[in-house]
């Protein structure tokens, strides 16, 4: 447990800084790694052995927080009106078409895992940058810097403070399994817990910018702790989910980088689904907060 807490806590004053440094280069480079590590371990986690695809979805997963942060420029650049959807369906048809080299070591499903690998899961990473830069999405909305650094914490203590308070609720108090077959140590206690301490944490959270950062207050407290439990619930979805994944393909984490985590995708596994989960409800609610 000591060991999990303090790379624990080094990881979060890594998050800190790139925070600070949000709406510089360095976030995005940071995103690419991330993304780069994903790709990376999710393509060693299936087993892929053929290496032109490995190779090219590295290259397209490291690229695409590059691509998402610089895309009027980039399309303003490339020739012939190319935008990101056709790119896509291009690189969907080179992964099969690299799949027809070396068929006898390539299944359909590794050609499959690696489209989710590099296009999905670099998709949710970047919401990052979207909620970074919600004020240019939105601008007549009232947006501000502070406005998308507090929704880009909104959804981290969504996440990891779910599962902190779901592993530390549930190793003190836990006596129920929650899913047995897919996380024995899971525990109904641990999941409650996750809950309580994402809505106290983000209920906090927005109580300091509504009342010392938002120039206008809006007392959205309601809104903030449906949210949060919504959001709580789809982060544990999320981390049952890599569960699920891993034990189909016999690993117990998808890395080692992080001691006492296991790899980076463990660390964002339950990240993910909050991120999309977040854009996806922020944008069809227009959610107000």
């Amino acid at each position: 447990m000591v060991k999990r807490i303090f790379f624990g806590l080094l990881c979060a004053a890594g998050g800190i800084t790139m925070l600070a440094l949000r709406n510089t280069f360095l976030f995005i480079i940071a995103a690419a790694v991330v993304c780069f590590l994903i790709v990376f371990e999710l393509n060693h986690a299936i087993g892929l052995k053929n290496k032109p695809i490995m190779v090219i979805s590295l290259i397209a997963g490291t690229l695409f927080p590059v691509y998402c942060a610089y895309r009027t420029e980039i399309e303003n650049f490339l020739p012939f009106n190319i935008k990101a959807q056709y790119l896509i369906c291009l690189y969907i048809i080179l992964l099969f078409i690299l799949m027809l080299f070396e068929f006898e070591k390539t299944k359909f499903q590794d050609v499959a895992s690696v489209i989710i690998a590099s296009l999905g899961l670099p998709y949710a990473v970047t919401r990052f940058l979207f909620f970074r830069d919600i004020a240019d999405y939105f601008p007549d909305r009232g947006y501000t810097d502070s406005y998308g650094l507090f929704l880009i914490l909104f959804a981290m203590f969504a996440a990891w403070l779910t599962d902190t308070g779901a592993y530390f609720t549930g190793s003190f108090l836990g006596k129920h399994k929650l899913c047995p077959n897919i996380s024995p140590k899971k525990t109904v206690e641990g999941a409650v817990g996750g809950v309580v301490v994402c809505i106290i944490s983000n209920v906090i959270l927005y109580a300091v910018f509504d009342n010392l950062v938002f120039e206008t207050p809006s007392n959205s407290y309601l809104t903030v702790i449906i949210l949060s439990a919504v959001l709580s619930v789809v982060s544990m979805c999320g981390d049952l989910s890599a569960s699920v994944v891993k034990r189909n393909f016999g690993i117990k984490d998808f890395g080692k980088l992080v001691p006492g985590h296991g790899g980076v995708m463990d660390r964002f596994d339950s990240e993910v689904f909050v991120l999309v989960a977040f854009y996806a409800i922020f944008n069809i609610f227009e959610v107000s907060m």
